[in-house]
């Protein structure tokens, strides 16, 4: 039997040759055509497109995308679009997209110290699956679809944080505080001022307390009995007995023409003497400047005055001047004062 031979099959040389070309041609065939489906797949994939009115930083061609921190796919281009926005091309795996639809959202993270960034896909509430060519608009209301947490979004928050902060109202409000707790110091003082005054007084007998207490109330009592003189007094003055209309005429008077008239003369001395008053201040620093150490010039006027009422001593007729004058020296005054005894 040949070698291309079977038992109980009638072949011959041509036909075996015939059946093996075909059969390695169909192997072949289903090989080219598996291998061509898987490298068209890998290439294609998936592609949508997505409208953002904001761009993170380092997102261009090539840039991952992932979703729960694998990648599924990357970005294929970035082109301008109307009116301010940009359009990112993706090309997604299909086959690790797990419940990703056209209701998700991105976020721009960055994926390294460096701000090198990539897009996170984040799932939404439910929608439908996405499509091939399917551009997703994420501007207008959808626009908070879109997170960027990339370095350079985080250090211009930080910037604008520390620009609020540190602003001239950020001063001024903290001024107008310090202002009103100032204002609010001495009600903290009595406050503490009485809590310490309690918490004296917790270590002392209450009958010590009533004692020291005691006074005070007898205080109180002759107020009250002042105040009832002072009424009974008011009304026992005669002309509010006898004369009530006149009383009433003298009070109007007091209220209604004298106290308004005393006030017009106050208001008008005040208007034209003004500017008087102003010389005042020249002429008292003048006189302070007379004085530089007033503690030295009090001492030396009390020296003076002290002199003096040593050289002016009581005498019967009232102070007399201690004087001694030496004439003898000279006769054209001793003579005419004291006769000839004072040529002497």
């Amino acid at each position: 039997m040949p070698n291309y031979g079977m038992p109980g099959v009638a072949a011959d040389r041509r036909t075996s040759r015939l059946t093996g070309v075909i059969i390695l041609s169909v192997i072949a065939a289903i090989a080219l055509g598996y291998l061509t489906y898987t490298n068209l797949r890998s290439e294609d994939g998936l592609r949508i497109a997505l409208r953002t009115e904001h761009l993170g930083d380092g997102i261009s061609a090539g840039s991952q995308v992932r979703v729960d921190g694998v990648t599924v796919g990357e970005v294929a281009e970035v082109t301008p679009g109307a009116r301010g926005t940009q359009q990112i091309a993706l090309l997604l795996d299909t086959e690790r997209l797990v419940g990703i639809d056209d209701s998700l959202a991105i976020d721009y993270a960055p994926t390294n110290l460096f701000g090198i960034a990539e897009i996170e896909l984040r799932r939404g509430a439910g929608g439908s699956p996405l499509r091939e060519g399917a551009v997703l608009d994420l501007t207008g209301t959808n626009n908070d679809r879109v997170y960027d947490a990339t370095m350079s979004a985080i250090l211009r928050s930080l910037s604008q944080v520390g620009m609020t902060v540190t602003s001239p109202q950020m001063a001024t409000v903290i001024s107008q505080l310090a202002a009103d707790f100032k204002a609010f110091t001495p009600l903290v003082q009595a406050l503490i001022t009485v809590s310490r005054t309690i918490a004296d007084n917790q270590d002392v007998m209450p009958s010590e307390l009533a004692g020291k207490l005691g006074p005070a109330f007898d205080g109180g009592g002759q107020f009250a009995s002042a105040t009832m003189k002072v009424i009974d007094q008011l009304s026992e003055i005669r002309v509010t007995q006898v004369d009530k209309q006149r009383y009433d005429i003298g009070v109007g008077v007091i209220g209604g023409a004298i106290l308004p008239a005393l006030t017009t003369t106050v208001s008008t001395a005040g208007a034209h003497f003004a500017e008087t008053t102003d010389m005042l201040a020249p002429m008292l620093l003048a006189l302070a400047q007379m004085s530089p150490n007033p503690r030295r010039t009090g001492a030396d006027l009390t020296a003076l005055l002290r002199n003096l009422r040593g050289a002016m001593p009581d005498g019967p007729n009232g102070p007399v001047v201690n004087l001694d004058v030496e004439l003898s020296g000279v006769p054209g005054i001793a003579v005419p004062l004291l006769g000839k005894a004072g040529a002497r």
